[in-house]
């Protein structure tokens, strides 16, 4: 059986766009916003196109392993897509966007 969900979750980060993309565009910072542990990056380096990262922390008494593969990094519109696999055979196809929202802060959006 296969079911599809889609949502877009938000937040309102009180911090400029610069510094929110430059958290998202280091996969050794992923750990300020994901509660584990980078594993590896192949390649190693910024976030980019191609890239597949691997986490790994904590959870229920069990280790929990991710994988995340890079398919589109964009700089410039501070867009990033991602395809996140989790246990279970859980895939999320995800795509992160950032917009300036004033006052030093930044709406993200999950989708």
């Amino acid at each position: 059986m296969r079911a599809t969900v889609s949502v877009c979750p938000s937040a309102l980060v009180e911090a400029p766009v610069e510094r929110v993309w430059q958290l998202l565009a280091s996969p050794k910072a992923f750990d300020t916003w994901v509660n584990l542990t980078l594993v590896s990056a192949d390649p190693e380096g910024p976030t980019r196109a191609g890239q597949r990262l691997v986490f790994a922390g904590p959870t229920f008494a069990r280790w929990l392993r991710v994988t995340i593969d890079v398919l589109e990094v964009d700089a410039e519109r501070w867009r990033l897509h991602l395809l996140v696999h989790v246990p279970l055979g859980l895939v999320n196809d995800e795509t992160i966007t950032m917009s300036e929202a004033g006052e030093g802060r930044t709406l993200v959006r999950f989708g």
